[in-house]
C-alpha cells in the first residue's frame, strides 16, 4: 500500500507538476507525509533572467549617476537590445534606487564670512531670499521676474538694509551666476562685475549637496508655510516684510539670540561710495513703425529712429532705449504680455507728414496713454467739449512735460471731478515771468559819472 502511494505521489509531482500542498489535497494526506514519500527536496537550478547580462552595465550607470530613474534605465537598455518589460527593470533596480539618508558635518561660520542667496518661486512672482550665515539675519523681496536686473536689485536692497556686504556669497547653480559647469565652471560675467564692485567672493554650490546652503533652504521652507494666498505684488511684499521684521527680532533656536542683535556683530565689508545700477542690457532692433519689442511688449521711440539697432537697458521699474550711445526713450516697464507703451511726442514728426489724419491720430495717442486719459476724454465729451480738440491741447502739453506727469494731472482732475483741459494747462504750464525792470528810488543814481584818473595819481597815497 505504501509503495503504491509513493509511486502515485511521485507521478503527481514529477509528471503532473503538482506542488506538495496540491498533492496532499488531492490524495487526502498531510503535506509532511507527502514530503516523506518524496524524500529530500532537490534544489532546482536558478532560471536565468533576461536582465542578467545587463547587470554590469546597470551598475556602471548608477555609479556615474546615482539618481537614475527606472524608466531612464529601461530606455537605455532598449538601445542595447533588451526585450524585457519595464516592470523587470523596476524590480532589478529597486535596491539601487532606494533613497539614501546621508549624514553631513555641521557647518560653522565666522561673523561676516558668508551669505546664502536663492530664489523662491511663488507663481506668478519670485522671491529673492538673502540670509547671513552667522547671524541668520534675513532679507526677502518678491519681484515679477527673476532676471538679472531683479537679482541685482535684491542684493542692493539687502546691502542697504544691513549696511554692509558679506565676504563670500554662496549660490545654487542659478543662470544669473553660473552659465555652465562643464567642461569647467563658467560664471556670468555681468554678475562677476557686480561682485567685484562690492568686493565679495562668489561660491557656487556643489551639485547634489544641499547641506552647503542649508541656512537659505531652511528659510525657504519657513517662508512657504507663511506665504498664504498670493494677491498683488505690493500686498505680498508688505506681508513678507512684516514677517521678516518679526523673524529678525525673534530669538533664533540655534544661536539663542535675535538675528537683529547678532547683526551688529557681523564683520561686513563697507559699501562702496557709488552704487552699481541693477541693469540688464539686451540688443534689439527698432521696427518700421518705431517700436522696440521686449518680453513680448512694445515700446515706442521717435519716428526718426525707425529700423535702427538699439540697446534696451532693462531696470526693475523703467526701460531705457539707447541708440548710438544716446538715450532716445524712457518708459515705465510693462509686465503683462502683448502690451504697448507709446509716447505721443515720439510721433510729432510723422503727424506733420500726414496732416489729414493728424487730429484723429493725436486723439488715439492720448487715449492710449492709459485708462485714466481715455476716461478723461469721455468725461470731456460728456461735458460738451470736443474730445479731439481736447486731445490736441493735451498733446501740446506733452512738449514741456513727461507722460507720467500728464497722467498724474489727469488723475488729480478726475478725482476732483474737473473735466476740462484748462485745469490741466493751469497745473502744467508754468506762469510767464513778468519782465519788470528794477528801478532805484532816487533816479539821479542812474546818471552818475566819474572822473578818469591815471595810475600815477595813486602813488602819493602809498
Amino acid at each position: 500500500m505504501n509503495e503504491l502511494l509513493r509511486v502515485e505521489v511521485k507521478r503527481l509531482s514529477e509528471v503532473a507538476g503538482l506542488s506538495r500542498r496540491q498533492i496532499a489535497e488531492k490524495l487526502g494526506i498531510s503535506r509532511k507525509r507527502v514530503g516523506r514519500l518524496l524524500g529530500p527536496e532537490t534544489t532546482r537550478p536558478p532560471v536565468p533572467m533576461l536582465i542578467d547580462p545587463y547587470a554590469r552595465l546597470i551598475a556602471e550607470w548608477y555609479a556615474e549617476t546615482p539618481s537614475l530613474r527606472a524608466m531612464q534605465v529601461y530606455q537605455r537598455l532598449r538601445g542595447y537590445g533588451f526585450t524585457g518589460s519595464y516592470a523587470t527593470v523596476k524590480r532589478a533596480t529597486l535596491e539601487k534606487r532606494e533613497r539614501k539618508h546621508p549624514a553631513y558635518h555641521e557647518l560653522e561660520y565666522l561673523p561676516g564670512e558668508e551669505a546664502q542667496v536663492d530664489w523662491l518661486e511663488a507663481r506668478p512672482y519670485y522671491g529673492f531670499v538673502y540670509i547671513l550665515a552667522w547671524s541668520r539675519y534675513a532679507v526677502v523681496r518678491f519681484y515679477p521676474r527673476m532676471t538679472m536686473e531683479f537679482f541685482l536689485e535684491g542684493h542692493l536692497r539687502a546691502f542697504r538694509e544691513m549696511q554692509g556686504v558679506a565676504h563670500r556669497h554662496r549660490y545654487d547653480n542659478l543662470k544669473s551666476v553660473v552659465l555652465s559647469r562643464t567642461p569647467e565652471l563658467r560664471f556670468n560675467p555681468r554678475f562677476m562685475d557686480f561682485a567685484r564692485h562690492y568686493g565679495f567672493e562668489v561660491k557656487a554650490c556643489t551639485p547634489g549637496r544641499p547641506n552647503e546652503k542649508g541656512r537659505v533652504e531652511r528659510l525657504n521652507r519657513d517662508l512657504r508655510e507663511v506665504l498664504g494666498p498670493i494677491t498683488t505684488l505690493t500686498e505680498l511684499n508688505a506681508r513678507v516684510e512684516a514677517w521678516c521684521r518679526e523673524r529678525n527680532a525673534r530669538v533664533h533656536r540655534t544661536t539663542g539670540r535675535t538675528p537683529l542683535e547678532a547683526l551688529q556683530e557681523e564683520r561686513l565689508l563697507k559699501l562702496p561710495a557709488l552704487e552699481s545700477p541693477p541693469v540688464r542690457v539686451v540688443a534689439a532692433m527698432v521696427t518700421k513703425t518705431a517700436f522696440v519689442e521686449f518680453e513680448t511688449n512694445r515700446y515706442s521711440v521717435p519716428t526718426a529712429y525707425a529700423e535702427r539697432a538699439a540697446e534696451v537697458w532693462a531696470q526693475p521699474e523703467t526701460l531705457e532705449i539707447i541708440i548710438h550711445g544716446k538715450t532716445v526713450a524712457v518708459h515705465r516697464r510693462l509686465f503683462h504680455r502683448k502690451e504697448k507703451a507709446e509716447t505721443p511726442a515720439h510721433r510729432a514728426v510723422l503727424l506733420e507728414r500726414t496732416p489729414r489724419f493728424k487730429l484723429q491720430r493725436i486723439r488715439q495717442l492720448i487715449a492710449n496713454l492709459g485708462p485714466e486719459s481715455a476716461a478723461f476724454l469721455k468725461d470731456v465729451e460728456a461735458e460738451g467739449e470736443d474730445p479731439t480738440a481736447a486731445a490736441y491741447r493735451m498733446f501740446r502739453l506733452l512738449r514741456g512735460t513727461s507722460k507720467e506727469t500728464l497722467l498724474s494731472a489727469v488723475r488729480e482732475a478726475r478725482a476732483l471731478r474737473i473735466h476740462t483741459v484748462k485745469y490741466l494747462e493751469g497745473l502744467l504750464t508754468p506762469p510767464r515771468e513778468r519782465e519788470e525792470s528794477v528801478q532805484p528810488q532816487d533816479g539821479r543814481l542812474l546818471s552818475l559819472s566819474y572822473r578818469h584818473r591815471e595810475l600815477g595819481d595813486y602813488d602819493d597815497l602809498l
